[in-house]
């Protein structure tokens, strides 16, 4: 019998059910038991829903007690080997802020869709850009709780999300006047650690490359004579102090690690800055240390407050793109600059650009051509035809 009543003390009725049966698992005979079933009805469904899996896995999944945070835990130990370090650490900031305390003591067996979907409804007035990275920290866990036989479906993916969107399309690029005076603030100090600032922008406004990328560049990787520059490592800096900066040689993907050209404007500002600064590293202190990315965007933050310009390295990323779409530069070659491993990360940058230049198309004629002129032209040409 593989359904069997059994004493209990605690049961009103003096007694419950238990599920029991032996069954193979590679060949090895194992044995399945799960008591505390009310009525013999219960326990037999709960045997199917067992017996079901057994045929449709080859295997029966444990019960899990472990919380989210204890699944998170695990996946950032074990399963985070293919996510870059820095990406990791974001990963954590925002697990820390935003789940842990929410979510993280709930059995990771008892998270369905339904609470989910609860959960980032009450996140509504949220950043949607905070709450894509939330989801994307669930969707980890969960994925890997699946590949530690945890639970058998991810229910984030089922989930919706809505938030604010606190970006704007002038937001993301920075002008060319922008930038000089940014520059020229910067350069009037004559103090190195700010020129070492000022070159780091002007590094970012035209190469597109990473912030992590720009403060790991030492002068070994700029070749003059051809013109090239060797991007082959980043700096690891979040949540680390100044005196704890190292550098990886592990990239964001396969083709964030590329040589590609350096522009004869650039050239020129490098080489005059290396006259100046005697030490290897091309972004660092008055003593030839790395400097804090995080130091960088607090000190460059403030100084853009009082020009009123707003500013994040990352907007040079996308203010070299959008040079380059706007440009006339073709698909391929744009992706091969800014290293994209994905080619639709490029044609999103184009057909952003595209769709603009359409916006504006419609409104130069709209502005520049009432209807009662278009009108007056048509009933003219009529007269002809």
């Amino acid at each position: 019998m593989s359904i069997r009543k059994r004493a209990s003390k605690k049961s009103k009725n003096g007694y419950v059910y238990e599920v029991y049966f032996p069954y193979k698992d590679n060949g090895i005979t194992k044995r399945y038991s799960k008591s505390g079933f009310k009525t013999k009805k219960e326990a037999q469904e709960h045997e199917a829903l067992m017996l079901a899996e057994l045929k449709n896995n080859g295997f029966i999944k444990k019960e899990i007690n472990k919380t989210l945070n204890e699944v998170f835990n695990e996946f950032v130990e074990i399963g985070s080997t293919n996510y870059q370090i820095n990406t990791v650490t974001t990963m954590k900031k925002n697990y820390n802020a935003h789940i842990k305390n929410k979510l993280g003591q709930l059995p990771i067996n008892k998270i369905d869709y339904a609470l989910l979907q609860k959960y980032f409804n009450s996140r509504a007035d949220s950043s949607i850009g905070v709450n894509k990275n939330v989801k994307k920290v669930i969707n980890c866990a969960m994925n890997y709780a699946i590949k530690a036989n945890y639970i058998n479906i991810n229910p984030i993916a089922l989930v919706d999300i809505s938030g604010i969107d606190k970006t704007k399309d002038k937001d993301k690029i920075l002008l060319n006047t922008e930038i000089d005076t940014i520059i020229d603030e910067l350069n009037k100090t004559n103090d190195f650690t700010y020129q070492a600032y000022a070159i780091a922008i002007q590094i970012g406004r035209y190469t597109g490359l990473r912030i992590s990328e720009v403060f790991a560049l030492d002068k070994k990787d700029f070749d003059f004579e051809n013109d090239t520059i060797d991007i082959n490592k980043k700096l690891i800096y979040q949540n680390l102090k100044k005196d704890q900066l190292y550098y990886t040689n592990q990239m964001k993907s396969k083709t964030s690690k590329a040589i590609i050209p350096l522009a004869s404007i650039l050239k020129n500002i490098l080489v005059s800055w290396f006259n100046k600064n005697p030490y290897n590293a091309v972004v660092c202190d008055i003593e030839g240390n790395y400097i804090h990315p995080t130091y960088f965007t607090a000190e460059v933050k403030k100084l853009c407050s009082r020009l009123n310009i707003y500013f994040h390295f990352h907007m040079l990323r996308h203010t070299f793109a959008t040079t380059l779409a706007t440009n006339n530069v073709d698909i391929k070659t744009t992706q091969e600059l800014m290293r994209h491993s994905n080619f639709n990360t490029t044609m999103n940058i184009y057909t952003h650009i595209n769709d603009n230049v359409k916006k504006k198309a419609l409104n130069d004629v709209f502005n520049t051509k009432s209807v009662e002129k278009v009108s007056r032209t048509q009933k003219e040409f009529s007269k002809f035809s």
